[in-house]
């Protein structure tokens, strides 16, 4: 305990810490209510604003009524229940796959598939666990980095969303039983993936492609299936992974595949067996929250509209923006942790919430902002926000 008290301190002394902030009203909306103070919100991941969705609230309420409150415990030991395999459904056919197991958390998810992909579940069939290999991009995110760990496959890190490096180590590796990951939007970086080469690369070598797709859900696409609908190739991708808690406004995460892998995770995946199932109530609430999505032209456009307008005003500021891709994630570069902590802390006393990103979420030294735009945000919300992105800017002498 000496160790782990010696480490706070030293983290709080040298002003790393992070805030948490309790908010008492309004969650996930432009403005919320934290100890009394109205905020502007530009963290939260709500981009579709389906968290406070009427429609969507009132299939959680009837879902509570009809289910109770709680699953209950395992699928494999309590059963399923039908509301569950109706959202299972529902997010299959959005993302153009087969079939779909969804679990409590993204974290969940990833932590889980991993292993059960890479170390066999019985007999070491159809591959051991020494003749696998992954290959993991070195920004992928940290459930990631996690599920790569439990596994004992071997582990190669390529270059972020390098394709000659990730082909070049492909031809290096020579075991039989390969896992090609990336994430198909990387929200601190701003950029979409070229799915289509990964899924190229990933049939010339003969390996297994996932993508963890949780800032594409619900924002990429006609219908809103992510990168998987923004390219039509989600029948191409072995595992398109994602999560409930961005666009669709609620919790929980997911997996999508092919009606034999996901049969086979259902029984392999420790973080699905030996796990309580997602709350009816909140499978409820998502049934709804996806057939909004599929209808959410308009949502995504006037989301999209916001993201390019507060990005225009960013950049015209003088700020350096992250990203070749147009996303409502938007990353406004600071550099070093002390500048990147004042930033945010003018930002707080302009009553805005936007906390920085820093180390281990990114590289030391490489802070930045990850400002979620929302469907709801007004052209005064995000002017509002740039005016104290601009006084926060003059103060520490980023721009003119």
């Amino acid at each position: 305990m000496k160790k782990i008290e010696k480490f706070i301190y030293g983290f709080e002394k040298r002003g790393l810490y992070p805030d948490f902030h309790t908010i008492t009203d309004n969650v996930n909306e432009p403005e919320v209510t934290v100890d009394g103070k109205k905020y502007l919100m530009f963290c939260s991941n709500n981009y579709l604003a389906m968290s406070q969705n009427e429609a969507v609230k009132k299939a959680g309420i009837a879902a509570i009524e009809k289910y109770g409150v709680g699953p209950g415990g395992s699928r494999v030991i309590s059963g399923n229940i039908d509301i569950i395999e109706k959202l299972e459904a529902e997010l299959a056919d959005l993302t153009g796959t087969e079939d779909c197991l969804t679990f409590p958390t993204g974290y969940m998810a990833n932590v889980g598939v991993i292993r059960a992909m890479m170390d066999a579940l019985v007999y070491n069939y159809p591959h051991k666990s020494e003749d696998s290999v992954i290959f993991s991009d070195e920004y992928n995110h940290g459930s990631i980095v996690d599920g790569c760990k439990l596994s004992k496959a071997t582990k190669v890190i390529f270059n972020h969303d390098d394709l000659t490096d990730l082909e070049q180590k492909l031809k290096e590796n020579r075991l039989p039983n390969k896992l090609i990951i990336t994430e198909g939007v990387f929200s601190l970086d701003g950029e979409i993936i070229k799915i289509l080469d990964y899924i190229e690369l990933a049939k010339k070598y003969k390996a297994k492609l996932m993508v963890d797709d949780a800032h594409g859900i619900g924002v990429l696409g006609e219908h809103g299936g992510g990168v998987a609908d923004l390219f039509d190739c989600g029948d191409q991708i072995d595992i398109v992974m994602g999560c409930m808690d961005k666009a669709f406004g609620g919790t929980g995460g997911y997996l999508c595949g092919n009606k034999v892998l996901i049969k086979y995770l259902r029984i392999a995946c420790r973080s699905s067996i030996l796990s309580s199932a997602i709350p009816a109530m909140m499978a409820g609430a998502m049934v709804e929250s996806a057939k909004q999505i599929r209808q959410g032209q308009e949502l995504r456009k006037t989301l999209f509209d916001n993201a390019r307008y507060l990005k225009n005003t960013l950049s015209g500021l003088g700020f350096k923006m992250l990203g070749r891709d147009e996303i409502p994630s938007l990353a406004l570069y600071v550099g070093k942790e002390d500048k990147g902590i004042k930033f945010a802390k003018i930002l707080w006393e302009e009553k805005v919430f936007c906390p920085i990103i820093r180390w281990p979420a990114v590289p030391a030294g490489q802070t930045r902002f990850r400002i979620i735009v929302m469907t709801n945000h007004t052209k005064a919300h995000l002017d509002r926000f740039a005016e104290a992105c601009k006084k926060a800017g003059k103060t520490l002498g980023m721009i003119q």
